[in-house]
């Protein structure tokens, strides 16, 4: 009888594992994470139920300060730095005298009668120019607050006209006056010789002023890099009016030029600027074109002397470019947006009125 072999390989042993559970552990059940198509599909965009008289507390929805102030936060900031502090003194002043008269901050004390008021009292100390302006700014305040928390007697500037106005004076310089202006520049040029002095920069502030038409906080905005060639570019000037580009003539340029190679430099920054590399202010400005006029008037007497502003060059300009090519390219040129106000630039002054009347027949 034949032996069983026996085999001589060892015997598979299956073990089990024992998972051991750690004092205190427990079992977390992983969450099955959502797809990035479902995260997408979630999302959407509800509006918010607010408008602006949520932003203004309760307590505080029965006081005019209060809409004005939100006003001048919201709507009042357009235009420039100039547009935005005249409005906020057109707004404190009528505050001043709505406060007066009333003895209440309650919006609906603001009515037609009051607003009629105030612009009779400002009729004994202002000009019709200046209380028009200030009636704009009412009536632009007072629809928009009416909108929002509409006021007890209806909106209390309707029905407000603008006060009748003299003709506006034009207040540019003649011939002769440009040249002296000019000419003293050109001798500041030679006389200011301390280093804190940069004559050539107030000659290019005057040339450029004179040649290009822009408003002073036009031309002080201004950077390094926007001077390109022959243009100034990206000119930011009022009422959000942008001009891609602004043409300078070659005095212009050669002035500009020599300010940036000998004074300035090229360093990114304001184009006009002081000697630590910040931005020219207007009273700084102001001060460079009163010593042009000094020197201009060392030698002149009393009823020749010369008085001009930034503003007088922009109306200086305007009116020789509307007398030579027309009034549409001192429109174009002038950055307005309204044919309304173009012709206080460019009429004829009343000595010159009266020189072509005399010479009519």
């Amino acid at each position: 009888m034949a032996k069983k072999k026996h085999s001589t390989a060892p015997a598979t042993v299956k073990v089990k594992t024992a998972v051991v559970k750690e004092p205190g552990s427990r079992k977390v059940a992983r969450k099955k994470r959502p797809s990035a198509k479902a995260v997408v599909a979630k999302m959407e965009l509800i509006p918010m139920k607010a408008n602006a008289a949520t932003l203004i507390p309760t307590s505080k929805r029965d006081s005019l300060l209060a809409w004005l102030s939100l006003y001048m936060e919201i709507e009042g900031r357009a235009g420039s730095d100039n547009t935005i502090a005249a409005k906020k003194i057109d707004l404190t002043k009528f505050l001043s005298y709505f406060q007066q008269t009333t003895h209440s901050d309650l919006p609906d004390g603001w009515t037609r009668s009051v607003t009629q008021g105030f612009l009779k009292q400002l009729e004994k100390i202002e000009a019709p120019s200046t209380i028009n302006r200030r009636l704009a700014t009412l009536k632009h305040a007072a629809k928009w607050v009416h909108r929002q928390r509409p006021f007890l007697a209806g909106t209390p500037t309707v029905g407000i006209t603008e006060l009748v106005q003299d003709d506006p004076e034009w207040k540019g310089l003649t011939e002769l006056e440009v040249t002296r202006l000019r000419s003293a520049a050109e001798q500041l040029v030679h006389l200011q010789r301390r280093k804190n002095q940069q004559p050539l920069r107030t000659y290019a502030l005057f040339v450029v002023l004179l040649y290009s038409g822009l408003r002073i906080s036009e031309l002080l905005r201004l950077q390094l890099e926007q001077y390109k060639g022959k243009h100034l570019v990206n000119v930011r000037r009022k009422g959000r009016v942008v001009t891609r580009q602004k043409f300078l003539p070659k005095d212009a340029r050669e002035a500009l030029d020599e300010y940036i190679a000998n004074e300035r430099g090229r360093e990114s920054g304001a184009l006009f600027c002081t000697r630590t590399g910040q931005p020219m202010a207007r009273e700084n400005a102001h001060y460079f074109l009163d010593a042009i006029a000094s020197q201009a008037n060392a030698n002149l007497p009393d009823e020749k002397k010369i008085s001009f502003s930034a503003h007088d060059l922009r109306h200086t300009y305007l009116r020789k470019l509307a007398n030579k090519y027309g009034v549409q390219y001192a429109k174009e040129e002038s950055g307005q947006v309204s044919d309304k106000y173009i012709w206080r630039y460019v009429q004829p002054s009343q000595a010159e009125r009266e020189e072509k009347l005399e010479e009519l027949f």
